[in-house]
């Protein structure tokens, strides 16, 4: 709440990605309801995502879906405002009309990426983060804001914004819930990958990254 007001303030917009799966479910229900839903200053945000699995927006794992469920369809926000990736599209095709609604909605820094407020990011138990997954060929790409990748543990395509973006960032939020998450955290950070690091040890915003934790995910951190 906070951040959005203040971003607001310095620069008269609040440009966020939102993190898919099941993870913040229960975070959008919160801002769904008062404080957050009149406190927030949804009418001078915009809705990004920060990827979408290749299925309709309407369908059962479309994080859109979920997402207009849980939050959108509780707060007042111009469907102007909210840019879904057109996972209804061909993979490609959808990655490259994403390319462009950040391009054309987001501000651009010195190397010509976009830059969001904030970037919301879910943790995989295999460390990944949005849809760069361990052993995609989308962990390398650093000439597209967003890009299309199959995911072959997951037998199916996905749409991601990639490392030069998330790392773009004025913030990056890690959103870690539940006992499975345990061992991942555990991993990172203790014994950290040098030699091949995990997707997450890729993350290197210049604003560091921000975890937040529950007890059971956090069981093994001092």
């Amino acid at each position: 709440m906070r951040l959005a007001q203040q971003c607001v303030a310095n620069h008269g917009e609040f440009n966020i990605a939102l993190a898919g799966g099941t993870t913040p479910k229960n975070l959008f229900k919160i801002l769904a309801k008062p404080p957050y839903s009149t406190a927030i200053p949804w009418g001078k945000t915009r809705i990004f995502f920060g990827d979408e699995r290749s299925v309709g927006p309407t369908h059962a794992d479309s994080n859109y879906a979920m997402a207009n469920k849980y939050l959108l369809s509780h707060i007042s926000i111009d469907p102007l405002r909210v840019h879904r990736i057109q996972s209804e599209l061909d993979p490609e095709e959808a990655a490259k009309a994403y390319n462009s609604v950040l391009g054309a909605y987001l501000p651009l820094n010195d190397q010509n990426q976009p830059v969001f407020d904030l970037v919301l990011l879910g943790l995989g138990d295999d460390g990944h983060v949005a849809s760069l997954f361990p052993d995609t060929d989308i962990l390398t790409v650093t000439d597209k804001s967003a890009a299309a990748v199959w995911v072959k543990s997951k037998n199916t395509w996905r749409i991601s914004i990639t490392f030069p973006v998330i790392n773009s960032a004025r913030n990056v939020w890690l959103l870690v819930t539940g006992e499975s998450k345990c061992d991942i955290v555990d991993h990172i950070f203790k014994y950290p990958s040098v030699s091949h690091p995990l997707p997450v040890e890729m993350l290197q915003p210049q604003s560091g990254v921000t975890w937040y934790l529950d007890e059971a995910a956090a069981k093994w951190l001092k």
